[in-house]
């Protein structure tokens, strides 16, 4: 009995509609202290260009500041963005090709007018060059390992490595992949005129000895606003109370 072969198509990626998105656990040496990050990768796919940013987490707040600083680090936006199914930005899958967004995450794709994509279920070749893009970048740019006072400082040593091995690097048909930014740069979206504010509130109520819990961390806060409710604004480095 003969088989079917499964066919494959190959790629092909235009100028400026298509940016691929993931996260990376990575090892650093963080002020003297060997430990674990996340490098947050968005990767143009016409012309190669790579933003990466570490962070603490990889949960929704530094999933969506990672892409603010991704689109003002290129100074534009891709057409359409091309994700796994992670939780910061799916509420529920609906099916093969709809899915129910987190608030946040809408909120994130309409201010910055991009498409949504995301790869089907246990399929993460879907996008497949994020893939072997965030591999390729910690063997060519984070070992030996990386280190600094802070994830900060360190990021910034790594995308400046990162771009400049970018910047010398050729396409197969010998054009400088600089020259393919510039290329696709016409085509890119355009940034809004303010970028998105990418931390997420949760409402909190605070005790009677004005202390207030956000996920396992208890915060100490102002006598005053000892019984009321307030708000947590949580971001990718601190975060903010606001009451009344």
């Amino acid at each position: 009995r003969r088989q079917a072969a499964e066919v494959y198509i190959p790629l092909v990626h235009r100028p400026g509609d298509e940016a691929q998105v993931d996260f990376f656990e990575v090892t650093v040496d963080e002020g003297g202290r060997r430990r674990k990050a996340w490098k947050f990768l968005m990767r143009l796919m016409y012309s190669g260009r790579d933003f990466i940013h570490l962070y603490d987490r990889c949960d929704r707040a530094c999933f969506l500041d990672g892409h603010v600083q991704a689109f003002a680090f290129f100074g534009a936006v891709a057409r359409r963005l091309v994700y796994d199914n992670l939780s910061a930005a799916v509420k529920r899958i609906l099916g093969l090709r709809e899915r129910a967004l987190t608030d946040r995450f809408r909120a994130l794709a309409s201010h910055y007018l991009f498409e949504p994509c995301f790869a089907r279920p246990g399929q993460g070749h879907d996008k497949g060059g994020v893939e072997a893009r965030g591999k390729g970048i910690r063997l060519q740019h984070l070992t030996p390992i990386l280190a600094g006072p802070d994830l900060d400082t360190i990021s910034a040593t790594a995308l400046g490595d990162v771009e400049r091995g970018w910047r010398q690097r050729q396409h197969s048909d010998g054009r400088l992949l600089s020259a393919l930014f510039e290329e696709e740069r016409s085509s890119l979206l355009p940034l809004p005129e303010a970028p998105f504010e990418p931390r997420c509130m949760e409402p909190v109520a605070i005790s009677h000895s004005a202390t207030a819990k956000v996920g396992r961390a208890i915060y100490s806060l102002p006598e005053g606003w000892a019984r009321l409710d307030a708000e947590a604004w949580i971001g990718a480095r601190d975060i903010r109370f606001c009451c009344r």
